[in-house]
């Protein structure tokens, strides 16, 4: 009994305890909201990328000027996947999803995953990007890589710094992987399937 009546009487008069948790309760939440605002509004923001050896540090510093940038408006490969029809205007004008896979990406030895082929007229011939972008693989590499390049190409105003990656990079990353299965970012690290696809992820190249 007593320790109730001392609860009771620490609160303010006509204040019961249900009303103060309310108020705890809102001010907590209208403390969160700007905090939700920015993660919803980071992808129109772009995100800060890096060249593939300066990620594995993220370094920002002056002494780094020209390894970082920042990287916009990155579609994905799902988009890209699901809107091929000219009128959708999301593929740039410069590689329309009929360009062939072979030989703008090199060629591997695994069909549906490093190599991208089909029998036309009796005759196995290169499957278009958005023939190959219809093709889902395990580690779907082929997917990342191809976004990277139609973004860095401006596909849907799409902005890839040339600090960052070039067109050539994008494709030497490819042909390394398809090769030999993996990429080096830098001497002794390599980088398999999963890590390729993170580094374009996590650097918003790819959405």
């Amino acid at each position: 009994m007593n320790e109730q009546s001392s609860n009771q009487e620490a609160r303010p008069e006509g204040v019961s305890g249900k009303g103060s948790d309310r108020r705890r309760f809102l001010g907590a939440g209208a403390a969160a909201t700007p905090f939700l605002l920015t993660l919803v509004s980071q992808p129109a923001l772009g995100a800060t990328c890096f060249t593939p050896s300066r990620s594995l540090s993220r370094n920002t510093s002056v002494s780094q000027d020209g390894k970082y940038g920042e990287c916009l408006r990155a579609e994905s490969p799902a988009n890209y996947a699901a809107a091929q029809q000219s009128s959708q205007g999301i593929w740039p004008a410069a590689v329309p999803p009929t360009t062939l896979m072979h030989p703008l990406f090199a060629q591997g030895r695994e069909q549906g995953k490093t190599l991208f082929l089909k029998q036309e007229n009796g005759q196995m011939v290169s499957m278009t990007l958005g023939e190959a972008m219809q093709i889902n693989s395990a580690g779907q590499v082929h997917l990342y890589v191809i976004a990277a390049y139609l973004n860095k190409m401006g596909g849907n105003g799409a902005e890839i710094p040339d600090s960052v990656l070039t067109t050539q990079k994008i494709l030497g990353i490819w042909q390394e992987y398809a090769t030999k299965g993996y990429f080096e970012p830098t001497a002794g690290v390599s980088w398999y399937a999963d890590d390729i696809i993170n580094y374009f992820k996590t650097n918003g190249i790819v959405g």
